[in-house]
């Protein structure tokens, strides 16, 4: 298989993590991911013929171009087919691309499609940009293909970032919007795409979309000339010579010092931080890294969220307006994964836990503020049921719940039928980065702190919170309409 296959899959594969760690031993996933795929395929070779969907799809990658076995096109094809067939999005994406290339099988497009969409709707974003491009380059319609592409590139990937971006500056599919077009040429070029770079350049040079700074449109047309394949090279050098003609001696070296020594960003998952423009490059500040969720569990303004969304930050703040509230972090438990935090003024809406422990199959509501800059900047309300008393690994510290969850809702609130608190929402990775690079949970395979262990956390530094054993079931609408009033949008700056 080619080279761009694989990489593609590879990077699938880190962006479904977490359901390796669900479906299989943890140290698969780190296997994978260190090359040492003797172990993987020691580890996953039981589970995947007992019918484990992850062990399945990840012999199926070691097959297609073997990785640690001989390369086996039609093994790697069974094994695909197999994981596909119990709905595993991962493996729904590789098999259509293994249609499309004709790996094991005859080339079927019709049928790569019909695998890439199952995989575009459960989230991959591989699969959602491929649905993209082929509306857009099979079937000629633009509006079909940003269906696709815009999560996709919200959910950080590259090509459908910059195609975003070149879809807003010449109106394909949507009504021209300069602004919009530099919203998504940045965060492809801050990633390294040398096209968006030298769009971006342009649109500053013209001062289209952005206000015009001739410093920054040089800058940009530099790091782009950098790549020695850039496309567009000869026009990118004419610009550089254009705007260099309008600025002093001393902009253009210092534009030209910072953009040879300018490293792409790593590409993650979810919200990206807010860029510096070339003149502020220099100049420390912190930035927002990424965002969260927390409720308040005391009228003095207390709340409480989990640990990984404060552990890399420098401020935090809440949600409100242009500069947000900011708020202290009084406490942290890295183990249990929760945090205390402090909000500057008292509130009046705060959570009920429940006395009593949660039951199997109990109906829940998840509030909190998912996927940044993609989804409402409103609270957003999933609902499902308590799908085991235990988490990932039998851990008696979580519960397993079907309520959707996506990056973002990460410290808030899991409510039972009465309003009360049977839970904090929790990402299954270690830090706001790697979370951030989970995507979307596969199955609903979800996961929550248990309430009982976040009033013990709570009760270690001194906050008592309020509690009762029982209450009148409400209605999804009336468990919303109380929640919101008691959960707020955290932001993590660094």
């Amino acid at each position: 298989m080619s080279g761009k296959w694989l990489c593609a899959l590879a990077a699938t594969a880190a962006i479904f993590g977490a359901a390796v760690a669900q479906a299989a031993p943890g140290a698969v996933f780190e296997a994978f991911r260190n090359k040492d795929y003797a172990t993987v395929l020691r580890v996953c070779d039981g589970p995947a013929k007992a019918g484990d969907s992850v062990c399945q799809d990840m012999l199926g990658t070691l097959y297609a171009d073997g990785r640690g076995v001989p390369r086996d096109p039609a093994a790697a094809l069974h094994w695909f087919q197999l994981a596909a067939a119990q709905g595993n999005h991962t493996a729904e994406y590789n098999l259509g691309l293994v249609y499309e290339l004709g790996e094991g099988v005859p080339k079927n497009f019709a049928e790569a499609e019909n695998w890439y969409a199952k995989a575009a709707e459960g989230g991959v974003p591989y699969a959602q940009w491929r649905m993209g491009a082929i509306a857009i380059d099979v079937h000629k319609d633009w509006k079909a293909g940003l269906k696709w592409i815009r999560p996709a590139a919200a959910q950080g990937l590259i090509d459908a970032q910059a195609a975003l971006g070149f879809a807003y500056e010449r109106g394909n599919g949507v009504k021209r919007n300069p602004k919009l077009a530099a919203k998504w040429y940045e965060a492809a070029a801050d990633h390294g795409d040398t096209a968006a770079q030298s769009h971006f350049a342009g649109l500053y040079e013209r001062g289209d979309g952005v206000d015009q700074d001739f410093k920054e449109s040089y800058f940009w047309y530099a790091v782009a000339l950098r790549d020695p394949k850039d496309p567009t090279a000869k026009q990118d050098a004419e610009g550089l010579r254009r705007v260099a003609a309008k600025l002093g001696a001393a902009d253009v070296a210092d534009a030209a010092k910072i953009a040879k020594d300018w490293k792409p960003e790593e590409e993650v998952i979810g919200p990206k931080p807010k860029r510096r423009s070339a003149s502020s490059r220099s100049r420390g500040g912190p930035r927002l890294f990424a965002t969260g969720t927390a409720f308040y569990v005391a009228r003095d303004g207390a709340l409480i969220t989990n640990n990984h969304v404060v552990a890399e930050c420098s401020t935090m703040r809440i949600s409100d307006g242009h500069d947000g509230i900011p708020v202290k972090v009084i406490a942290t438990d890295p183990q249990r994964d929760l945090a205390l935090l402090q909000a500057p003024s008292r509130v009046d809406a705060v959570a009920l836990f429940r006395s009593d422990k949660s039951k199997l199959g109990e109906n829940v509501v998840v509030v909190g503020f998912p996927l940044s800059g993609l989804l409402s900047s409103q609270p957003i309300v999933t609902s499902g049921i308590i799908s085991a008393l235990a988490g990932m690994r039998d851990n008696q510290h979580e519960l397993q719940i079907s309520a959707p969850i996506q990056p973002g809702n990460s410290g808030g609130p899991l409510f039972d039928s009465t309003g009360r608190i049977a839970g904090v929402v929790v990402a299954t990775l270690d830090t706001v980065r790697l979370a951030r690079a989970i995507g979307v949970v596969p199955e609903n395979v979800n996961f929550a702190i248990k309430g009982d262990d976040a009033q013990q956390f709570l009760a270690a530094h001194g906050l008592k919170v309020a509690t009762a054993e029982t209450g009148k079931e409400l209605s999804t609408a009336a468990i919303a309409e109380q929640a919101v009033k008691m959960t707020v949008r955290l932001e993590c700056w660094k």
